[in-house]
């Protein structure tokens, strides 16, 4: 495992990493994609990997079928999905960031159905993989076969991927990630019960000038609660929406501003 940049740390150590229940959360329930422009939610945008392909397209089995090419997509050579069909994905409101993390507990990883193995991304295979927000560590799923046996998750953890212009993006759906849960759909803002998601990322920069087709299928895995009971993303305070949606050179900055005024 290897520390966190020290900006990230110095936050974290601010007290920025305090977290709240789920409850503003917004699961949403999943609707049919529909390829209509790139103004719709990040799950449901044409892709330039293919019109079908972005990764509201493969979870619900389009994408890769027929009429509905889709390429540069990790792993390779085995659309269309044919596994279960999520019921919801973590919307993000207004168009900005959703950041989320999950609760402490037993956790594995492992590719959708009928994948091959691997965990390596598409395009620049830049690296990726979970972090511990307790500790300030992550650790690299990136290359080889994903841990299916449970991971022992000790505190809050999300995921972080490593993006083609060098920063690091963490958690927060629209921003690098997308995540679909198999939740019952309830109103928005409801707690989400489930205990399986499927997450997506993105390796471009998807904010302005980043040049990111915003398919969100560069790797695509699934994500299983082991503890058998439920459990629970949590959405991090106001403060740390910014530490997530901003990456690297938005926190280096906010750093170095709070120093020239101590």
């Amino acid at each position: 495992m290897r520390s966190l940049s020290a900006p990230l740390v110095a936050l974290a150590g601010l007290g920025l990493f305090i977290a709240a229940p789920l409850a503003a959360q917004n699961w949403t329930a999943l609707g049919t994609p529909d390829n209509v422009s790139a103004g719709q939610q990040y799950w449901d945008n044409p892709s330039s990997d293919g019109s079908y392909c972005n990764s509201g397209y493969v979870v619900t089995g389009v994408a890769g079928s027929a009429g509905k090419a889709c390429s540069n997509q990790r792993p390779s050579g085995w659309l269309p999905y044919n596994g279960a069909v999520p019921t919801t994905f973590l919307e993000a409101s207004g168009g900005g960031f959703e950041p989320f993390l999950f609760a402490a507990g037993n956790y594995s990883f492992s590719l959708l159905s009928g994948a091959l193995p691997g965990g390596d991304i598409a395009g620049a295979n830049t690296d990726w993989g979970y972090f511990d927000a307790g500790t300030n560590t992550r650790t690299s799923l990136n290359g080889g076969p994903l841990p299916g046996a449970p991971v022992v998750m000790s505190g809050l953890w999300g995921l972080w991927i490593q993006l083609t212009n060098g920063n690091y993006a963490y958690s927060s759906a629209n921003n690098q990630f997308a995540l679909f849960g198999y939740n019952t759909p309830g109103p928005v803002n409801s707690v989400d019960p489930g205990t399986t998601w499927i997450a997506g990322l993105e390796d471009i920069y998807t904010g302005s000038g980043g040049g990111s087709d915003k398919d969100y299928q560069d790797v695509m895995f699934q994500i299983t609660f082991q503890d058998g009971s439920t459990t629970e993303e949590i959405v991090p305070e106001p403060a740390t929406v910014l530490l997530f949606g901003s990456g690297l050179a938005g926190v280096l900055g906010a750093h170095r501003r709070k120093r020239r005024q101590a």
